[in-house]
């Protein structure tokens, strides 16, 4: 094995331009996979925090301004008190909280910006697993009191304030009504990073009468279900309890309208499939045209080494043996050439992800499988691209070898 592996490092080493053109294929199709699969890798991961933070086993249930019932338009009027029922009554539900949401102009000194409001209750947070870099949600004695404190997206904070400003115990005018910073969201890139969470009750008495929303506000209900396998059924059974509550038809799906979040999940994690397939594809695609670039330089030289395999062949040298020889620099091109193909990705990997990338471009993410994958297909390509061309020289006839020019 050692004389196979010498003869072989040899041979490329009497065609070192022509071996290092031939690898070059390979090592393009290797970097090209890690970097679309890092890439898509990377949003993969955002796409499963984005869920996380959402929360896979949520229903959100957002008020139309009126339902018809005989022909007739009937204004359907939000009560905040349908979360309490549904939390109640519905035993498939965990929790359940409202929130009104809309835009409001907020100011700090002379800064002003249109910024979104979340009113809802303390039971939000746990809903969406809204977490804190800094301060306190509020809680259900300020939500009593309808305390005047608001907790800020780390946008809303960076706009009025500064980046690496200390907004608690700041003042913010929200509409011309003062409210106490009594925490700071933790970054999400999403919508709470450009929210002002406040008491619901505190809105209900001191900005819902204020004619300067931009847009009108939009009440829906959060609700948590206890078994993500189970929305249909709780679907249904909430239609039904808020149709009765508040006299419209189950049937008048336009009412009330349900966002599932599970099946929206789904499709995402399809698309994300369709993209790593067509990614794969991609660098096997490459790889192939590497591989066809490998097969015919081992042709050539086949064909550039009869007489040297029929001398070798009449002097004994079994088949197995002149097979080996070649299938091993086949292996050794892709192989050399995947190696520098991975280093070739790994930089252009790190090199993106030191560039400035817009907030929607998440960080590309390499994994250990995307390494494993690539060298396992690397290794597939060399024996493929190398057996053929191995074949063709083991099954050299010694005397008609020696006979050719």
């Amino acid at each position: 094995m050692c004389e196979l592996f010498k003869l072989a490092l040899t041979s490329l080493g009497l065609n070192k331009l022509r071996a290092g053109l031939t690898m070059f294929g390979i090592i393009w199709g290797i970097a090209t996979v890690i970097i679309l699969v890092s890439v898509i890798s990377g949003f993969a991961k955002q796409n499963q925090q984005m869920w996380k933070d959402m929360g896979v086993n949520l229903l959100i249930m957002e008020y139309a301004p009126y339902f018809t019932r005989d022909g007739t338009r009937m204004p359907l009027t939000p009560d905040p008190a349908d979360a309490a029922f549904i939390e109640e009554y519905n035993p498939l539900v965990r929790a359940a909280a409202p929130q009104v949401e809309e835009w409001r102009q907020m100011q700090v000194g002379a800064k002003k910006d249109f910024f979104g409001i979340s009113a809802t209750t303390p039971h939000m947070r746990g809903i969406r697993d809204y977490r804190l870099a800094a301060g306190r949600f509020f809680g259900p004695i300020d939500y009593d009191n309808c305390s005047k404190v608001a907790v800020v997206g780390c946008e809303v904070k960076n706009t009025l304030w500064g980046e690496g400003a200390s907004v608690l115990g700041k003042q913010l005018a929200v509409s011309g009504v003062t409210f106490t910073v009594i925490g700071e969201m933790e970054r999400r890139r999403g919508g709470s990073d450009h929210r002002v969470f406040i008491p619901l009750s505190t809105y209900e008495k001191s900005l819902a009468r204020l004619g300067e929303s931009r847009g009108r506000g939009n009440f829906s209900i959060y609700a948590a279900l206890k078994n993500q396998m189970q929305y249909d059924a709780t679907q249904t059974m909430l239609r039904r309890m808020l149709a009765a509550r508040h006299g419209f038809d189950p049937s008048d799906e336009e009412a009330i309208r349900f966002r599932d979040f599970s099946r929206w999940r789904q499709q995402s994690q399809v698309l994300l499939l369709m993209m790593f397939i067509v990614s794969y594809f991609v660098g096997v695609t490459t790889l192939a045209v590497g591989a066809v670039g490998v097969m015919n330089i081992m042709l050539v030289s086949v064909g550039e080494r009869v007489r040297e395999i029929g001398l070798r062949k009449a002097l004994g040298a079994p088949s197995g043996s002149i097979l080996g020889q070649f299938l091993l620099e086949a292996l050794i091109l892709t192989l050399a050439g995947g190696f520098f193909g991975i280093v070739l990705g790994l930089t252009l990997v790190g090199l993106l992800r030191l560039l400035p990338l817009p907030e929607q471009f998440p960080t590309p993410v390499i994994t250990a499988n995307t390494i494993c994958i690539a060298v396992v297909v690397n290794v597939v390509v060399g024996l493929i691209a190398g057996t053929y061309p191995a074949r063709q020289a083991a099954l050299l006839d010694p005397i008609v070898a020696l006979r050719t020019d």
